[in-house]
């Protein structure tokens, strides 16, 4: 018997597989799935400098400020003046350094794509009240600002979440855009070395009060004290780190607070005095923010304060 030839014949549902396939790669990309890449690290990195009026200093034009690169770099030839602000582009988790005497902050913009804007400290008033930075920081005739994409062990580690040197004052009007962010509803006198930002910088000098390298939160003397730390998105915390101001006996200190998260719960904290870090363990929870409240001073004539708040966790891109 003559064997026939036969013709291999794929499956119904392999042929519709390998068709709804082609469609998909060949289909544009919607603007939302565009948008939603660059969230995800895809965004052209941009940085520029812009006056108190919105004019542009520096920037892509003359410099090799934007980038589809996974970092990118800005040179500034000027001496900074009031007003003076970097505004930012890129993916919305990134790593900002603004002045090279200053650490890189791990920030998240706010919007999407990412987009943000840090008003330049040196030349306002900042300087006359005490300052919460170095004295060269900002200073001089050129600066360099570099911004780069997160590594993998940022993205997904267990680090402290709280940490950002370049959290600065809400203005009125302005949305808060880079991510963490302090508030709180009393500073000391309004000075900048007593600003809610300033637990946040990591900076943990210790043993005294005032500008750099000591500033701290510092507010009145009230009983309706709160601090505020916004995350701009959902992350898993599981620990708080406290270190309270020892510039004993100038200082008190709070013996008791609460701790609220967004998600409707809170612990109680039991504070005592040294000048060390102090650790609050608590279940696993995802929040966008927690508050500290309820604060108890162990003397209500003296002044309490905050030289740093942690908060340590997981973020989840």
């Amino acid at each position: 018997m003559t064997a026939k030839s036969h013709r291999y014949r794929p499956a119904k549902w392999i042929v519709l597989a390998f068709s709804l396939c082609a469609l998909i790669v060949s289909r544009p990309l919607s603007g939302e799935e565009l948008r939603g890449a660059q969230g995800k690290g895809k965004a052209q990195f941009h940085i520029e400098v812009q006056d108190g009026h919105g004019a542009r200093i520096a920037g892509p034009e003359n410099s090799a400020a934007s980038s589809e690169k996974s970092s990118a770099a800005l040179v500034v030839e000027r001496e900074y003046q009031p007003g003076d602000r970097i505004v930012l582009g890129g993916p919305q988790r990134m790593a900002l350094r603004v002045d090279e005497t200053m650490p890189e902050c791990l920030i998240y913009l706010a919007g999407s794509p990412g987009s943000g804007s840090f008003e330049i400290p040196y030349g306002t008033e900042e300087k006359q009240t005490g300052s919460a930075y170095a004295p060269d920081s900002f200073a001089g005739k050129s600066h360099r600002v570099t911004v780069r994409a997160l590594h993998k062990p940022e993205l997904k580690g267990y680090r402290n979440l709280a940490l950002n040197p370049c959290d600065v004052r809400e203005t009125e009007g302005a949305p808060v855009q880079l991510f963490p962010h302090a508030s709180t509803n009393s500073v000391s006198r309004d000075l900048f070395d007593f600003g809610a930002r300033n637990a946040i910088d990591g900076v943990t000098k210790n043993g005294h009060h005032g500008p750099w390298p000591y500033q701290s939160w510092g507010p009145q003397l009230r009983t309706d004290l709160w601090w505020k730390l916004d995350f701009g998105r959902p992350v898993e915390l599981d620990k708080v780190r406290l270190m309270v101001r020892a510039d004993f006996p100038h200082d008190s200190y709070w013996k008791t607070a609460k701790v609220e998260f967004s998600d409707g719960s809170h612990i109680d904290l039991q504070i005592g005095s040294p000048a060390e870090f102090q650790d609050f363990l608590f279940k696993k929870r995802r929040v966008s923010w927690l508050r500290i409240t309820d604060l108890v001073p162990v003397d209500p004539a003296r002044w309490c304060s905050f030289i740093e708040v942690e908060a340590w966790g997981n973020d989840r891109p």
